[in-house]
């Protein structure tokens, strides 16, 4: 796998990774800018409507006909955090020109539509059209109201908005309904003109075959933009720790209670936390699993994540209520296992093994060629997965030990089982 990277114009480059063994062209724009809670819905619906038509191909029939055209492409965008940067991505996919039945320039034809949905969207005299624009306000309407009826997925989002009370990414990814019906198709067409001008953008070619043609051909659609003035990016936002562990209850018309705990540190190891939480609860052999759910048989599920960029680890699990206050007591003994250092070796190695192992498997697909290039910026550490690898096999067990007594408790949330929803 060869990965290049050439800066285009201001904030603005394009990564191209060459692995043979695709078969197919990925090409992702990715708009990278800070969060502004007050403006998630009107970016997450410019967004949408940007892969919805674009000014050649003005409806849904026409732009599924385009993409038919070049053997089945594909276009889609997706909203994302990451510490207190918004990631928003048009990505569009069509099999190597090396397959085309008539020696086609599919990758080109994917670049001239993609810029095209970039840069000559559906719109005119500074808004989107009004068909287009109800369409998607629609869809983002019920894709908030998607993430209420998803019990695992709300109460995450209730527990960070609780631990990450008055940070920017407490606040909910697609925004409030009140947000959405707020918009007009002039405020969201002005949402995505900032977008051009705030974001730092990054773009990436992942494909088996080299195009050096390509960064010309983007230079020249990216120069398009107009009084750019990117913004500095923030990946790295650690949490304040509340003097005192919140506890917040909230009764709800559910069949199965949620309970999910967040647990703040501050100046710990990228490598040292991951291989903690894979030992804590991030794994089918991990102590949550192996003793709370399995060997209690106190709940559904109990896992545990990092969330790097806020210094924060979640712990999630579905449970009846009878259980859960026995639940969490059971989650912070097996925190208070690790810091005695009553865990094995063994559980160790195979953490550590979990971890290289996916590590490995990166360049299996393009989405992990481009996480893993991508967590490279992120992070500012340019060690390739072999250096990362080697850092993750020198961490010793004391290293375990220290993760775990630096943790600690910030926030309790539960979903209570039997309640009235709100």
């Amino acid at each position: 796998m060869n990965e290049i990277t050439q800066h285009l114009a201001d904030r603005i480059d394009l990564v191209t990774i060459h692995e043979p063994k695709f078969n197919y062209n990925t090409l992702t724009v990715m708009f990278l800018l800070p969060v502004v809670p007050e403006k998630n819905s009107a970016y997450a619906l410019a967004l949408s409507l940007l892969t919805l038509s674009c000014r050649r191909f003005p409806d849904n029939a026409s732009m599924t006909a385009a993409l038919d055209q070049l053997y089945g492409a594909t276009l889609n965008s997706s909203v994302s955090l990451n510490g207190s940067v918004e990631q928003l991505m048009v990505s569009g996919t069509a099999i190597a020109n090396r397959y085309a039945l008539e020696g086609e320039d599919l990758l080109g034809e994917l670049t001239d539509l993609i810029t095209d949905c970039i840069f000559a969207p559906n719109a005119e005299n500074g808004a989107f059209r009004e068909e287009g624009f109800r369409i998607e306000q629609q869809d983002l309407l019920d894709a908030i109201e998607a993430e209420i009826n998803n019990k695992r997925g709300y109460a995450l989002m209730r527990a960070r908005r609780t631990a990450f009370r008055g940070e920017p990414d407490a606040y909910p990814l697609y925004g409030t309904k009140e947000d959405v019906m707020q918009l007009t198709p002039e405020s969201v067409y002005q949402a995505y003109k900032e977008i051009l001008r705030r974001a730092v953008i990054r773009i990436y070619l992942i494909g088996p075959e080299e195009h050096p043609e390509l960064a010309g051909k983007l230079t020249d659609a990216f120069s398009r933009i107009e009084n750019r003035n990117p913004e500095p990016l923030v990946y790295n936002a650690p949490s304040p720790i509340k003097p005192e562990c919140e506890h917040v209850t909230e009764p709800m018309d559910v069949t199965q209670s949620k309970l999910v705990l967040a647990f703040k540190a501050q100046g710990l190891g990228r490598e040292q936390f991951r291989l903690f939480s894979a030992v804590f609860g991030g794994t089918p052999f991990s102590l949550l699993f192996a003793n709370v759910r399995e060997k209690m048989s106190l709940c559904y599920y109990c896992a545990s994540r990092v969330l790097a960029g806020k210094d924060t680890l979640i712990v999630e699990s579905g449970v009846e209520l009878d259980n859960a206050e026995k639940t969490h007591a059971a989650i912070l003994e097996q925190l208070d296992a690790i810091r005695r250092g009553d865990f094995s070796d063994e559980l160790v190695e195979n953490a550590k093994h979990s971890i290289v192992n996916a590590m490995r498997s990166t360049g299996d697909s393009p989405f992990s060629c481009l996480a893993e290039n991508y967590e490279k910026f992120t992070t500012q550490d340019p060690a390739d997965s072999e250096e990362r690898i080697t850092r993750y096999l020198a961490l010793t067990k004391e290293d375990i030990i220290a993760a775990a007594n630096a943790l600690i408790e910030d926030t309790v949330y539960l979903m209570q089982q039997g309640g009235q929803a709100e």
